[in-house]
């Protein structure tokens, strides 16, 4: 899309008029002790007839849109302008990779909630601007998303890994994700006291490195809790380390900063926890142009690795469905897991040891 912003501004200059008519009360919200957003869930969806889903999504466009707001604008999430909106809709068409009738619904439920400013008396909103509709008609939403992702063979993702992922917590990085299929926040959220590898020279350099007592006796593997935050899934899970995983992340702990943070990956200028974003922007790196969205397919992101592994074991190897589950962190039939230290090793005691040794033998080998 062209960016018109100056046109826009030459025209509003003319008329006295302003492209950012929400500014002035941008200070005022940040002082509220109240949630405007909040408001609008009490009055306009927790009081209504829906179902929990409904309810669930509704809150989590919310939560995505002040959370983008925080993280990339200092503004408040209830007085943006038309270019927040529209680099919101873009953060999740190009790097989450959301599709177009997604991100068409995000702002469908917050032109909902903005509507409902403009109506009510106690809010500053103009009734003659609403940046959630402005935005719509500047992104392009029309039209079929590629519905498949690309289709890499396993040779093909060796000689990415092996010949163009020279760095080396990139490539423990992009290979966890591979090998476990989990998604980029749950590999963020990876913490060193959740991983145990055997390795003498690793386990006396990090104190806290597979101490979780949930690894307790299960050698080589990973603990993915289902309650942490940005984890999405609704069951934990452990997962084995295969031979390539646990050397990729052996060489990468060796070099790893040692500053003292809980994460296990790091990033490269400054040692922080990596977020979603970030390993977005890893595979992106190594994968596109070449693996980057076409007609027919979408573009090589952080969720392949998911994709991938969910694919190789359903189709190649034809595990069975509830294995598959317990691999995925998915709903198992019973409900909700209580998040406590005995239901969750009855949990992963029922399951892991059925799936370990099959495992090991069976998942892809990358031969790096």
């Amino acid at each position: 899309m062209k960016d018109n912003q100056r046109t826009h501004e030459t025209i509003a200059e003319a008329f006295g008029r302003t492209t950012d008519p929400l500014a002035e009360y941008d200070t005022q919200f940040k002082h509220l002790e109240v949630d405007p957003f909040d408001l609008w869930l009490e009055e306009q969806v927790y009081s209504q007839n829906y179902s929990d889903g409904t309810v669930e999504t509704k809150k989590r466009r919310i939560d995505q849109w002040i959370e983008f707001m925080n993280e990339q604008y200092d503004r408040h999430p209830a007085a943006p302008t038309t270019r927040h909106v529209i680099d919101f809709a873009t953060h999740y068409l190009d790097d989450r990779n959301n599709a177009k009738d997604t991100v068409s619904a995000k702002l469908r439920t917050l032109s909902q909630v903005f509507q409902y400013f403009q109506n009510e008396p106690a809010f500053p909103h103009p009734t003659d601007f609403n940046p959630f509709d402005a935005a719509k008609g500047k992104i392009d939403l029309n039209g079929d998303d590629p519905k498949d992702p690309r289709p890499i063979p396993v040779d093909g993702l060796r000689d990415i890994i092996r010949d163009d992922v020279k760095h080396i917590r990139d490539r423990a990085l992009i290979v966890t994700q591979i090998k476990l299929g989990i998604r980029a926040s749950e590999a963020s959220n990876i913490k060193l006291s959740e991983i145990h590898i055997t390795n003498s020279e690793v386990q006396d350099h990090y104190n806290d490195l597979g101490t979780h007592p949930v690894i307790k006796g299960r050698p080589n593997a990973v603990y993915i809790p289902h309650d942490r935050k940005r984890n999405k899934s609704k069951r934990p899970r452990v997962l084995p380390l295969d031979d390539e995983l646990r050397r990729v992340l052996l060489q990468y702990l060796l070099c790893r900063p040692d500053n003292g943070r809980p994460w296990l990956f790091l990033s490269k200028s400054g040692g922080k926890k990596l977020d979603q974003d970030n390993i977005n922007d890893v595979w992106k790196k190594y994968f596109r142009p070449e693996y980057g969205p076409n007609k027919r397919y979408r573009g090589v992101s952080s969720h392949y690795g998911r994709h991938y592994f969910t694919t190789w074991f359903r189709i190649e190897r034809e595990w069975p469905r509830d294995l598959i589950k317990y691999l995925r962190g998915d709903r198992q039939s019973g409900g909700k897991i209580r998040s406590t230290r005995d239901a969750i090793d009855s949990y992963i005691h029922a399951w892991y040891e059925d799936i370990e040794d099959q495992y090991r033998q069976e998942v892809y080998k990358l031969r790096i």
